[in-house]
């Protein structure tokens, strides 16, 4: 995440101290990406001096964010160990919320976990319900180091304002309120709370944790609802208005189905894996004259046995997600999309349709380095992982905090 302050200081130029503190921001983020650095390798890293690294490094420290770490191996020459991030931080519990399921994990001051992952199904009725399951996981977590102190770092799904922590919209749950997480929680639990989209949670998890070489991205999640986050100039890009990546609620049909935003023909009623449960449902019964509901297990279990209405469906929803895409990949120009949600369990074909609709640009140079042509694949990211990305929110705002 960089910062206006940071982003206009960098076009217009840095000054010495700006120099200083850019380069403790950058020394920060490999120390929490590599989980602990010696100074030759940092040094190494950033083409910074041994006496300038040392320099950072010391202010690091008196400032409580890094300490030196000693080793049993013995080393040649004057070793001084390694540096990490400092352990004198709160952990974090980061959870993945969502109207039917709360993920949950809790990480150390490296980003590293040390509880059990949670994955509890929920069925809340009304937001007062959802406060009192997130508090349920939370406690469960914390069984462990009960008296560790803790953060919370919370993914939403659906839109969210980060400024107040609010939930908008959470797509599908059966309340239309805006619900204050980051207050209710705070008041109810005494701790600092940070609240964002889950495709954000998803986008900081692949720039930390699987790199991209400072390529821009963007990640859709198709799941029971369809949403995305776009990585440019490695900052997550949100838009004024917290709109940002509600892919979603991009019309798609005409005379389509109603959405819950209101509007009818969005791609999450025509794509999303509970969109294809409910149109493979509506054609089977129309030949049957029998309704009867189907998960989406069943709807892959059948896909994968070749029957023809689900092939039909799946590849009709895989075409419009694949034009969706092309329409951003057209404007934005990002070349790398990176394709979540259980919709991935449908596999090679469902992906190779979609890469068709998506590659069919007559802008790109065909030509280009392999690195430069459009890719779209699927997420190599463990869901234990995608929940930990929640936890860089803290690290993006404590590196900001160095550029202040």
């Amino acid at each position: 995440m960089i910062t206006n302050t940071f982003a206009d200081s960098i076009h217009k130029g840095l000054n010495n101290q700006q120099v200083r503190q850019y380069n403790s921001r950058m020394i920060m983020a490999l120390l929490y990406k590599n989980k602990g650095m010696s100074k030759s390798q940092l040094a190494q890293t950033t083409q910074l001096s041994i006496p300038a690294i040392s320099k950072i490094i010391g202010a690091l420290i008196e400032q409580g964010r890094v300490e030196n770490t000693t080793t049993d191996h013995v080393r040649k020459g004057n070793f001084k160990g390694l540096y990490n991030v400092s352990r004198n931080r709160p952990d974090t519990i980061c959870l993945n919320v969502s109207p039917t399921c709360i993920q949950a994990v809790m990480v150390d001051n490296e980003i590293n976990s040390c509880s059990d992952f949670i994955n509890q199904a929920i069925a809340p009725t009304t937001p007062n319900e959802l406060i009192d399951a997130i508090v349920s996981v939370i406690v469960a977590c914390r069984q462990v180091n009960r008296a560790t102190p803790y953060r919370l770092s919370i993914a939403v799904h659906g839109q969210v304002d980060t400024l107040v922590g609010s939930s908008m919209h959470m797509p599908q749950a059966p309340w239309t309120e805006n619900i204050e997480l980051k207050y209710i929680l705070e008041q109810r639990l005494n701790v600092d709370v940070l609240v964002d989209n889950d495709c954000v949670m998803i986008a900081l998890a692949e720039k930390w944790l699987d790199g991209h070489d400072g390529q821009d991205f963007c990640v859709l999640n198709v799941d029971y609802g369809i949403g995305s986050s776009f990585l440019i100039n490695n900052n997550i890009y949100r838009g004024k208005m917290y709109g940002s990546g509600q892919i979603g609620h991009t019309k798609v049909a005409d005379n389509g189905i109603i959405c819950g935003c209101g509007r009818e023909g969005c791609l999450e009623t025509e794509a999303s894996s509970k969109a294809l449960c409910d149109k493979y449902l509506r054609q089977t019964s129309q030949l049957t004259q029998e309704s009867v509901p189907i998960s989406f297990d069943d709807f892959v279990t059948r896909y994968d046995r070749q029957d023809a209405i689900a092939q039909d469906v799946a590849n009709h929803a895989a075409n419009i997600v694949g034009q969706s895409l092309y329409n951003f990949l057209i404007t934005l120009d990002i070349n790398k999309i990176i394709l979540y949600g259980n919709t991935c369990a449908l596999g090679d074909k469902w992906l190779k349709a979609i890469t068709k609709q998506t590659l069919n640009n007559p802008f790109e140079d065909k030509t280009a380095r392999k690195q430069d042509q459009t890719l779209v694949s699927y997420g190599a990211l463990s869901n234990v992982e995608l929940v930990m990305g929640m936890s860089y929110l803290w690290v993006e705002q404590e590196l900001d905090e160095l550029f202040q």
